[in-house]
């Protein structure tokens, strides 16, 4: 309102001066009845000042720009994504996770994961840097099972009190082995029917921290599990090729369980018989494994990212079979490999599986 008024006040204070001028030039009578002419200007003058300088300001408290009379309010578009710069800040444990929740979250969300593409989960020391996240997020994403336990420090490090989604809520879980796997095997993601329980455990999340959201959420969830659902029908497609007593799979470790069962793939083993790579195969657990390669006529032993090939090498020339492909286990691919997104991971694994059993 200041800078209104002043503007108008200089715009007149010329006129002022030379009025004054003009005055001391004409004789007496004159300038008494310019005077009186010049009062009567004068006053319809300012107060045509203050109007227009009333009419601007009502016209600039209107119109101002976001944040000169404070925060503007978040707006939406028509469906529902965020204009806004603020985004939900949601943390993620698995490269999985990150993947889904940025499909679900979309332009309204900002998305930190704790692992980075080829971590292992089972093996992962958390830092100070994911405690300031945890810190900074409104949503917790964690995969449970057991294999992301190490979020409990991360928390409780943290401070936070962000709302915890755990994604394998919902979903029948394969059975574990001895007290060490009686949770059961966390690799939930690896079919794509659990996939889609999982990220309707995110959508719910999202909605409960970002309420305005919903019908965007809602849009986003409705169109990525019927992706999801294409997914399933490609890998099928890739299979099709491939006789069932052909399809016959030895790996690093026991990941692939849910994947097996979705597209009637035989487990025969895998070199370190746990649903964990951090464990160690013993003498006598190798020794089954190659004895029930060679019964099975099995030709390929499949390795996979996150894990040392090492020990599966070995294996793989004491069987006389061959170290096939690299799969994606326990995370995605790095930026710009053939595994950096859900899709492309599990797509890739079908098809080097396919080419795989092929050879048996």
């Amino acid at each position: 309102m200041r800078r209104y008024l002043a503007a108008a006040l200089a715009a007149l204070w010329p006129k002022v001066i030379i009025d004054a001028v003009y005055w001391r030039k004409i004789d007496h009578w004159e300038r008494k009845q310019g005077e009186l002419v010049k009062l009567k200007v004068g006053l319809a003058w300012l107060l045509m000042a203050l109007f227009l300088a009333t009419g601007l300001v009502a016209c600039g408290d209107a119109t101002s720009p976001a944040g000169a009379n404070g925060p503007a309010p978040v707006s939406s578009s028509p469906n529902g994504a965020s204009n806004s710069s603020v985004k939900i800040n949601v943390l993620a444990t698995t490269t999985q996770l990150g993947d889904f929740a940025r499909n679900i979250g979309g332009d309204r969300v900002q998305v930190t994961q704790i692992l980075r593409p080829g971590d292992d989960p089972h093996d992962y020391d958390p830092t100070a840097d994911d405690s300031k996240n945890a810190a900074a997020a409104k949503l917790i994403v964690k995969n449970g099972v057991g294999v992301d336990d190490w979020l409990d420090k991360i928390i409780t490090n943290s401070g936070t009190r962000a709302p915890l989604v755990d994604a394998s809520e919902g979903i029948k879980l394969r059975a574990g082995h001895g007290d060490e796997e009686k949770l059961g095997d966390p690799h939930i993601w690896h079919s794509t029917g659990n996939a889609k329980i999982m990220v309707a455990n995110i959508a719910r999340g999202l909605i409960q921290v970002d309420p305005a959201g919903q019908d965007y959420y809602q849009a986003q969830l409705t169109a990525y599990q019927k992706q999801l659902d294409d997914l399933k029908t490609e890998i099928t497609r890739i299979f099709a090729p491939v006789p069932v007593e052909k399809r016959k799979l030895v790996t690093n470790h026991d990941a692939f369980g849910y994947f097996t069962d979705e597209f009637q793939i035989t487990v025969i083993g895998s070199v370190v018989p746990s649903f964990s790579d951090a464990a160690q195969p013993t003498p006598q657990e190798i020794n089954q494994l190659i004895k029930n390669i060679k019964d099975n006529n099995v030709k390929v032993i499949f390795t996979e990212n996150t894990i040392n090939p090492k020990i599966a090498e070995q294996v793989a020339g004491a069987a006389g079979v061959k170290i096939y492909s690299n799969l994606y286990g326990d995370s995605l691919g790095a930026p710009g490999s053939d595994g950096d997104t859900y899709f492309k991971m599990e797509l890739t694994n079908a098809k080097n599986m396919a080419a795989g059993f092929q050879q048996q």
